[in-house]
This record gives structure tokens, sequence and C-alpha cells, in this order.
């Protein structure tokens, strides 16, 4: 983000300002007052747990340029202020201000290229991957790390400034309304659903609530949509949407001719007479490729862009990143859903390993009714995998592991809830030129596990 005038930013957030200038630059904002710092704005909201009018003192004292408050609480805070140059920036709704600010923001630039992803997994990859297509070509804003919901993209899309040629943005949903929102700040012209599952069905409800909320990405604007070849909800779609939808994958994405599995080093694709080594593992990470290619070509970039651009992406920490040693860890650790947890385990089931193949997974979170199903999904998954070692950690798991035994299968698998028993047992288990995989959702914080396998000898 460039630097902005506070009184510029707050025009746009159709606010007011107490306070008295001069007042110092804006350089990034946050709604997170320990992230506060030198240039920020500090956006207060009110939460469930807390609220962040409570620490608005706080983010000045670390040095922020200016607050976003609510009009209920702007002159009690104003009155705890040390200095009359700090700037409150008073609305009526700090999150509503943040989105028609951010709005304001966007529109100001109309030349740029907009293209939006949605899914229920894979959105960074994908978006990291045609961000680096796309960067090839031209200055292009992107999603920094996951700022992809209402609240995330507003912040996201002041990433976009003078420069900028195209702009890559996540728009994740995890409840109804959201995906609305969200397109009144970015409209795509371009828009990519890399796939419909499970995730979040305990807030949404069930599965068609969840095609049809993030099928609103594929608005009456939009100049080209692309789903998953795979999808089971693309007619679906087509039906509710009434736009042209196209496929991306082996058969849908124009141009490849040629796919080579390179195991643990990757696939090797041929576009358009172009080799590109994806160092990228895993079926999961090919289709995202496959749609970032997809991309491009709305685009009309040239093969060696797109060449250009995958070659130079670089795996995203816990997301299949592959950490190698005396034992090789498939870090995947960042999220984990019934399609993603099968597809990656899919991976492991048909990759050439010379020793021996461990998988650690985690509780998958958020889904709600469809929990108990969704464990005892994985488990009879894991019957076709030929894993030496199966670990199941979380009390969502104990559903997995009651699976397996009913099937017979309860050799080689550890269950436990308690995170202290799980590393003392994989310490002890885990040898030189294992493979393991550590899947599971964020909250199970499964990186802990890595220093641990990577220290083996």
């Amino acid at each position: 983000m460039k630097l902005m005038d506070c009184m510029h930013m707050a025009a746009m957030a159709g606010g007011t300002v107490l306070g008295k200038q001069p007042f110092p630059p804006i350089s990034s904002i946050t709604i997170d007052s320990r992230k506060a710092g030198k240039g920020s704005l500090f956006v207060a909201l009110s939460g469930e747990v807390s609220d962040g009018h409570e620490y608005v003192t706080e983010t000045f004292a670390s040095g922020a340029s200016a607050a976003m408050v609510s009009s209920r609480h702007a002159h009690r805070i104003k009155s705890r202020l040390s200095s009359e140059h700090h700037a409150l920036i008073v609305v009526e709704d700090p999150l509503a201000a943040l989105q028609q600010m951010a709005a304001s923001h966007v529109a100001s630039f109309p030349d740029v290229k907009r293209v939006g992803i949605t899914g229920s997994c894979g959105k960074t990859t994908t978006k990291e991957m045609v961000a680096s297509i796309l960067g090839a070509a031209g200055k292009t804003a992107r999603t920094p790390g996951n700022f992809n919901s209402e609240i995330g993209l507003p912040i996201s899309v002041f990433e976009i400034d003078g420069e900028t040629e195209y702009g890559v943005f996540e728009m994740g949903v995890d409840h109804v309304g959201e995906m609305d929102r969200m397109l009144d700040i970015w409209r795509p012209q371009v828009a990519v659903i890399t796939n419909i599952g499970l995730s979040h069905v305990g807030k949404m409800g069930s599965m068609q609530v969840i095609a049809k909320e993030k099928s609103k990405l594929f608005h009456q604007d939009i100049e080209s949509a692309f789903i998953a070849e795979n999808s089971a909800w693309t007619s679906y779609i087509r039906k509710l949407r009434s736009v042209d939808v196209h496929t991306f994958g082996r058969l849908g994405t124009e141009g490849v001719s040629s796919i080579e599995s390179l195991g643990i080093h990757g696939w090797k694709l041929v576009y358009h007479g172009a080799d590109i080594h994806l160092r990228a593992v895993g079926t999961h990470n090919l289709m995202d490729a496959l749609a970032a290619i997809s991309v491009s070509q709305s685009f009309g970039l040239e093969p060696e862009l797109v060449r250009e651009g995958l070659e130079g992406f670089a795996s995203v920490p816990g997301r299949s990143r592959i950490t190698d040693g005396s034992v090789t860890v498939i870090e995947d650790w960042y999220n984990a859903s019934v399609d993603s947890t099968t597809t990656i385990l899919d991976y492991m089931g048909t990759l050439p390993w010379s020793g021996r193949k461990l998988a650690v997974l985690g509780s998958m979170k958020e889904l709600g009714a469809a929990t108990d199903s969704a464990h005892r999904q994985v488990a009879r998954k894991l019957l076709s995998c030929d894993l030496d070692e199966i670990y199941l950690y979380g009390k969502e798991m104990e559903s997995a592991f009651s699976e397996l035994k009913k099937l017979g299968f309860d050799r080689n698998v550890f269950f436990t809830d308690d995170y202290d028993a799980l590393q003392d047992r994989m310490a002890a288990q885990t040898r030189k030129g294992d493979l393991v995989l550590l899947k599971g959702s964020r909250a199970m914080a499964m990186e802990r596990l890595v220093p641990a396998l990577t220290s083996i000898a």
C-alpha cells in the first residue's frame, strides 16, 4: 500500500475527522491492534469476544496514524487521547465504512484488469499462481496471505495503485450474503471457482447453499467464468447464473498437450510447445495451475509468460510445501476439508517412494452436522492408500478411527486427542527416509510437528 492522506481516506469512507491537522500519512490498514504500528489506520471492529474500540489508545501509542471508530464511541475515545494530532475517522459502522472506502479506492483505478477467486479449498494457491503469471506481464496486486473475507478483501484492495495493471483477489465466503458485499468492492472480469466442498457447511447449512453463495461470483457482467471440470455443480450454476461457464482441468484447459508427474518434484507440462516445470506436488496443485493457465488465456498472455510465471511459483507455507531432510515432510497443515484431504491422500498412495509413508491427519473443523460422516469418509479413503503408519489427532478424528476399526483396519493406526502424546509417538516411531504428510484444519496447528520431524537424524 502506498502512502495515503488521512482526510482523503476519511472522505472515501464517508466519515468525519476529529483531531488537529496535520495528520501523518497512512501506509497500512489493520483490524488487529497488536499489528498496528507507524503509519497504520486501525479500524475498530466490535466482535463477539472483544471490541476494537477498547484498544484505540494503544494503537496510537504504537505509532498508528489514525483510527476509524463508531460515532457511539468517538468522544469517549477522544477524551483519552494524549495528542490533538491523533486522527479519529468517525463513521456510523466501521466495517461498512471500510468496505465503502475500499470500493471507492477500486473505482479510482478503472483500467485495472480484475480477477476473483473463490472455492472451498485451493483459493490461495490458485491466486498465487495466477498472480505469478500475470506478474510476468505487468504489475499485479494480490491478496496478501489469505485476507479473503468481507473484512480481509477491503484491506487487500489497497494493494492497488496507479502502476497496477492486474488485480488478483481471493473472495472466500463462510456465510450467506458475504459474496454480495464483496462484489460491491471487487467485481471481477475473470472469475474462478476452484471447487465446492463441505468447508463451512456448519455455517451455511447445505452444499446447495454453499454452491449458490459461491456462484454469485459469476455475476451478470462477467467476461470469463471458470469452474473445475470435475465439479458436480457446473450444470446447477449454469442454470442459476445464466452465464457462459467454462471448465478448467486436464481436458478443459486448452493448449496443454502433455502432463507428466515428477513425483515429489512436481509436474512437467507442455503448453503450446512451452515446457513448464511446476514445482508443486499433488493433483490439487496441478488443477490450480490449470486454472491459472485458463485465466491467462482470458487476457491473451503468451505461452512464454505462462511458463515464466508458473516456474517462478513457490509453494505457500502450509499448502503442500515439501520440506526436505532425513525425513521428508509434506506440509499441508494450513487447512483441511474432505476434498483436500482425500486428494492429497490419493497423491500419497500413488507417489513412488523408497522409504515408508506416514500420514498424520488432524481434525477437519467447521463441518457442523456433517462432521462424523466426513471423518468416516476420510477413513474409507485411507483403506486404499497403502500407508505404513497412520496418526489421527483431534476429537473429531475419533470417528475416523472408529470407522477403521469397524472395517478391520486398525493395524499401525494411532489415535489421540493429546498433542504431546502425538509428538512423543511420532518422535519415537519416525525414522530416516520416511515421507510424512501433515494435514489438518488450521485450528489443529499441525505445523508444531515440523521441528520434531526434521530434527530426526
